[in-house]
C-alpha cells in the first residue's frame, strides 16, 4: 500500500540567499542619507516611473509598494557602499589656555562605551574606545562599530563602519585642531559625542575657554560661500597640491531668494542641478557672478595633482555643506571627502593624510584671508 507522503511533492527549500526585502523592510535603506534622490529616481525612471517631486518623501512610498530586481536591490546596495566607505571629515578648533602637552591632559579622560552604544540599538562598538598617543600633542582614537542591517546583506545582515578622532596640538599657537573622520551617520554621531565630552572636559580641567569652532554654511552670504569653494579649486602655497579641474558641481536656488534673472537655467521652480563633466570651472553656471546672491552651491569635486616627498599622484576630492538639498544631513558644517587617489608608489594611508591635510591648510588659509577682507569691508 502506498503511503501518503510518497504523492506529496515537496518543494525546494528556499534560502536566504534567494529572498529580497520588500515593503516597510525596504525604508532603512531606503531613507538611508547616503542615497541621494537621484539614485531612488533612477530606479523609478528605469521602470517608466516619472515622479513630479523627486525628493524621498514621494518616492519611497512608491519604492516600497514595488518588488525590486536582485540586480535593482544590488544597485542600491553598492551606491551606499560605495558613498559610505569614501571618509568624510569634518574639521573645527579650540584655543588650548596652557602650555601642556595633550597627552599629560588627558590621561583622565575616559569614553563611556555605555552612552556610545545607547547612541543606536541597531549598532554596537566592535573595538575599544581609547585615544592613542601618536606623539605628546597628536592623539587619535580609531574605532569600528557592527550595524545591523537586513537590507545591507540579506545573507550577512551585518555591516561594519570605521571611524577616527584625531587631536593635535599647535605648541606655538596652542590651538587645538579636531577631526571628525567618519563612514557612516552612526559613526557620525558617535565621533560628535566624543568630541563634545572631550571639549567639555578640557573647559572643566582649565585648558579651554572658548566655544569650539567650525566653519558653517550660516557663516557666509550666498555670495561668500561660493566664492569660498571656487577659491579652495586652486595650488597651495607650497606646491604639493595642484588644481587640475572642477568636475561635479550640485547647485540649485536658494528657496528664499531665488535667481531673478530670466535667463538663468535655474529658476524658483528648479531644486537642483547636478553637472558631472571636466572642465566645469569654466562653465557659466560658475563664472557669472550676477546671480551668486540667489544660489546654493551645495558642493563641487575638483582634481588635484599631488606630491608627497617626491611621491606624485591624483587625486579628486569632493567638498562643501552637503546639508543643502538634503534632509537627512542636518550638519551646516563644511565637509571633505577623497573620492580618488591615485599614485604609482607610496603608502595610500600616508598619502591620503597628505592630500587631506594639505587640503585643511588651503581650506584655512582662504577662510582665514576671507574672514579678514570681510572684517576691512565691514
Amino acid at each position: 500500500m502506498m503511503k501518503m507522503e510518497d504523492n506529496v511533492a515537496y518543494l525546494p527549500k528556499i534560502t536566504l540567499a534567494s529572498m529580497l526585502p520588500f515593503g516597510s523592510m525596504l525604508r532603512p535603506l531606503l531613507n538611508d542619507s547616503c542615497l541621494t534622490d537621484a539614485d531612488l529616481n533612477n530606479i523609478l525612471k528605469s521602470r517608466g516611473v516619472f515622479v513630479g517631486e523627486s525628493d524621498k518623501k514621494s518616492t519611497i512610498p512608491i519604492m516600497i509598494t514595488m518588488i525590486l530586481s536582485p540586480k535593482e536591490f544590488e544597485k542600491l546596495q553598492e551606491n551606499q557602499e560605495t558613498k559610505e566607505d569614501n571618509p568624510k571629515h569634518r574639521n573645527s578648533s579650540i584655543k588650548s589656555r596652557s602650555l601642556q602637552s595633550l597627552a599629560s591632559v588627558v590621561t583622565n579622560f575616559e569614553i563611556s562605551t555605555d552612552e556610545i552604544e545607547k547612541l543606536n540599538d541597531e549598532m554596537q562598538l566592535n573595538s575599544s574606545m581609547v585615544f592613542g598617543h601618536v606623539s605628546k600633542n597628536h592623539l587619535v582614537l580609531e574605532y569600528s562599530i557592527i550595524r545591523e542591517d537586513l537590507t545591507r546583506d540579506w545573507v550577512r545582515p551585518q555591516s561594519s563602519h570605521s571611524a577616527k578622532v584625531i587631536i593635535t596640538k599647535d605648541e606655538t599657537s596652542g590651538e587645538l585642531s579636531i577631526c571628525n573622520e567618519y563612514t557612516s551617520k552612526e559613526t557620525d554621531d558617535i565621533n560628535k559625542k566624543v568630541i563634545k565630552d572631550f571639549v567639555a572636559f578640557m573647559k572643566l580641567k582649565g585648558e579651554a575657554s572658548d566655544k569650539l569652532e567650525t566653519i558653517s554654511a550660516s557663516d557666509f552670504t550666498n555670495r561668500e560661500r561660493f566664492n569660498f569653494m571656487l577659491q579652495l579649486a586652486s595650488d597651495s602655497e607650497d606646491g604639493t597640491l595642484n588644481f587640475i579641474e572642477v568636475r561635479d558641481v550640485e547647485i540649485g536656488p536658494d528657496p528664499d531668494n531665488p535667481p531673478q534673472n530670466p535667463n538663468s537655467i535655474i529658476q524658483h521652480n528648479v531644486k537642483k542641478i547636478i553637472i558631472n563633466g571636466s572642465g566645469l570651472e569654466g562653465n557659466t553656471l560658475l563664472t557669472d557672478d550676477k546671480d551668486k546672491d540667489g544660489l546654493l552651491l551645495r558642493s563641487i569635486e575638483v582634481a588635484y595633482d599631488f606630491n608627497c616627498n617626491g611621491v606624485k599622484g591624483r587625486c579628486v576630492l569632493q567638498y562643501g555643506f552637503m546639508h543643502f538639498f538634503r534632509n537627512q544631513n542636518t550638519s551646516q558644517e563644511f565637509q571633505v571627502a577623497l573620492r580618488y587617489l591615485s599614485a604609482k608608489s607610496g603608502n595610500k594611508g600616508v598619502l591620503n593624510n597628505f592630500v587631506l591635510n594639505k587640503f585643511e591648510l588651503l581650506k584655512r588659509k582662504k577662510y582665514q584671508l576671507l574672514k579678514k577682507n570681510k572684517n576691512i569691508t565691514n
